[in-house]
This record gives structure tokens, C-alpha cells and sequence, in this order.
């Protein structure tokens, strides 16, 4: 009879833990969205500006406003914000988040006489369908930043970068053949086809398309850390 009891008892706990592991097995994990998040590394504080890519009124899968991105207080495509000596700001958007963030003013196609080198955004397009991201020194540069691609899965930049973790552009004239930076006069990286002809002298375009780090179709998560390092000039 104890035999006979104990052979139900394994039975039924053999069944119970075959249920467990069926339904855990049917459970698909939640798709994590990338963080974007900037952080100053300068000695002093700094004023960020945001853009927002524009799309059609009917447009309802991107993130079409500024307001409270970053703690700004605009509304519209356009906003700023500030960031202190040592501090970050962040954001994860829960729709497709397009546009670009530049330091000191908006980006500029031609040098000016406040931004004598001009101004380089970093562009980017998260949690859509393909992620990719970018420094743009086409129109110049104001400033030093350092991407650090935290988590999540991999970007590649052509096939001879299957795995991009960081990337960095170089003060003006000095970013061609860097992963991740479009050199100036480069609209499409490895040619010059399409520039401003206020973008002279040129730099040598890259000989393989390494400017934008992409990621694999429908897949997110981690963070995009965008690192002020300084201005270039004054």
C-alpha cells in the first residue's frame, strides 16, 4: 500500500513539473527599445540641441514632439537642453525616434562666423524597424564625441565591422576612414556626390561604406551613449 502511494505521488509531481516546463516554454521574452543617453565629459556645462526627423500629420509611429525629451520645455520639432559639468540626461521612446543632436547650435551645411569649422550632429534612427546611428562631420565640426554602444545586439559597419561597440570623430578635416563618422563634403561616405559647394576643401571619402553602424532588421535594445567630450573651437 506505501508503495503503491508513493508511485502516485512521484506521478503526480512529474506530471506538475512537465506542465511547468511546457508553459514556461511557450513564454517569448518582451522586446527591450534602446536607450539613448548623453552624457558631458567637459569641464563645463552645455547646451544640447534636438531634431526630430518631420514626418506627414497622419504619421502616428514616430515620436513627432520634443516636449520633455531630455527635461526640454519646447514643443515642435525642434528643442534644447542643457547638460551640467559631470551630469547625463536620457530617453527611451516607446515609438520609432528619428532626428539628430548637435552642441552649441543646430547642425549647419556651411561654416559660419560663430561655428568657423561648422557644427557636427549625432544622427540616429531607434526603435524602428532598423536601427542605425551615425556622426556627421559632412558640414564640419564643433565638437568631439565618443558613442559607446552599451548591451544589445550588434551593429556592424560593412562587413569588415560586424561588431561595432564605439566610435569617435576627429577634429575638422581629420575623420575620413574613422567607423561611424561621414568625413566633410561626404554626403554618402564614399563619395562626394551631393555636397554643398561651400564644403571645400573636401576630405578623401571613404573607400568602404563604414559611416553608418546599422542593426539587423527588427531587433533593439541596450544604450546609445553619446559622450560630449569638448568644443574643437571657441
Amino acid at each position: 500500500m506505501k508503495k503503491l502511494m508513493y508511485l502516485v505521488v512521484c506521478l503526480v509531481m512529474i506530471s506538475c513539473s512537465t506542465e511547468k516546463k511546457e508553459k514556461a516554454a511557450v513564454i517569448k521574452p518582451s522586446i527591450e527599445n534602446t536607450e539613448l543617453k548623453i552624457i558631458n565629459m567637459s569641464s563645463d556645462s552645455i547646451t544640447g540641441y534636438l531634431t526630430l526627423s518631420g514626418y506627414p500629420e497622419s504619421d502616428t509611429v514616430h515620436v513627432k514632439d520634443v516636449y520633455k525629451i531630455f527635461g526640454i520645455k519646447e514643443r515642435g520639432l525642434v528643442g534644447i537642453f542643457h547638460i551640467a559639468k559631470g551630469d547625463s540626461v536620457s530617453y527611451i521612446s516607446t515609438k520609432w525616434l528619428s532626428g539628430n543632436i548637435s552642441f552649441g547650435g543646430q547642425p549647419i551645411n556651411c561654416f559660419s562666423e560663430v561655428w568657423p569649422t561648422g557644427i557636427n550632429p549625432f544622427e540616429f534612427n531607434l526603435n524602428n524597424d532598423q536601427e542605425s546611428i551615425d556622426i556627421s562631420a559632412m558640414g564640419g565640426v564643433n565638437c568631439i564625441m565618443q558613442i559607446d554602444l552599451i548591451g544589445g545586439p550588434e551593429w556592424q559597419a560593412s562587413p569588415k565591422y560586424p561588431n561595432v561597440r564605439y566610435f569617435y570623430n576627429d577634429s575638422m578635416w581629420r575623420n575620413s576612414g574613422l567607423i561611424g563618422v561621414y568625413p566633410y563634403g561626404c554626403p554618402n561616405c564614399t563619395d562626394t556626390i551631393g555636397k554643398q559647394l561651400c564644403q571645400f576643401p573636401t576630405e578623401q571619402p571613404d573607400s568602404e561604406p563604414i559611416c553608418t553602424p546599422t542593426r539587423s532588421a527588427n531587433v533593439r535594445g541596450g544604450q546609445v551613449i553619446v559622450k560630449f567630450i569638448g568644443y574643437t573651437n571657441n
